[in-house]
């Protein structure tokens, strides 16, 4: 029972700091702080497909319902996804609070923003992407579905091509600055930063 709090509670606060932060920046800017792409919409709706079954399994959904496997090693796994669960939800929290008036949801061409390179951001250009990632794979191992595994793999795809689109905006944007900045920081992760 303190597992499944723990992980409603995770999964709740993850979701409420994203609302508090987009909130918080668009008080903070008294502009729209939301882009329009195609992708950008499907990402909200395959989040939201996600948050929906996993909160859902975590109170009363039958595991068949979402196609889980019963898998060996169970208990390493669902250890596993405790960890991944936690790391993935820190990484969030201090991406979240790192960006400050510089996070926008998608892209937003007419807004120009500070390059953030500091805090969390030393060790990954798309921290917030990148934990997300991991928080629901952490929770597709503590609960092995094969439809939340299909919803992660077309959210990361989308996810993905975001970055690509965001990379080159930002290039344009911040110039030179930002393209030592790719030279210094990865993509998803950086385990050695000099």
């Amino acid at each position: 029972m303190i597992e499944k709090v723990f992980l409603a509670a995770i999964l709740i606060f993850f979701i409420l700091a994203f609302a508090v932060r987009n909130i918080k920046t668009y008080l903070a800017t008294k502009q729209s702080i939301k882009g329009k792409s195609v992708k950008l919409s499907l990402s909200i709706l395959l989040s939201t497909i996600i948050y929906v079954l996993i909160l859902s399994r975590i109170s009363f959904l039958n595991p068949h319902w979402i196609l889980e496997l019963h898998l060996p090693f169970a208990e390493t796994f669902r250890i596993a996804g405790l960890v991944l669960v936690s790391i993935g939800f820190l990484f969030g929290i201090f991406a979240l609070i790192a960006m400050q008036n510089s996070w926008r949801i998608g892209i937003k061409y007419d807004q120009k923003t500070d390059l953030v390179t500091s805090g969390i951001y030393r060790f990954s250009r798309n921290p917030y992407f990148f934990s997300y990632d991991v928080l629901i794979f952490g929770y597709i191992l503590i609960f092995p579905s094969l439809l939340l595994m299909g919803l992660l793999v077309g959210l990361s795809i989308t996810f993905h091509l975001m970055i690509l689109e965001e990379e080159q905006y930002l290039s344009n944007s911040h110039g030179n600055e930002y393209i030592a900045y790719q030279k210094r920081v990865s993509r998803y992760i950086t385990f050695f930063n000099v």
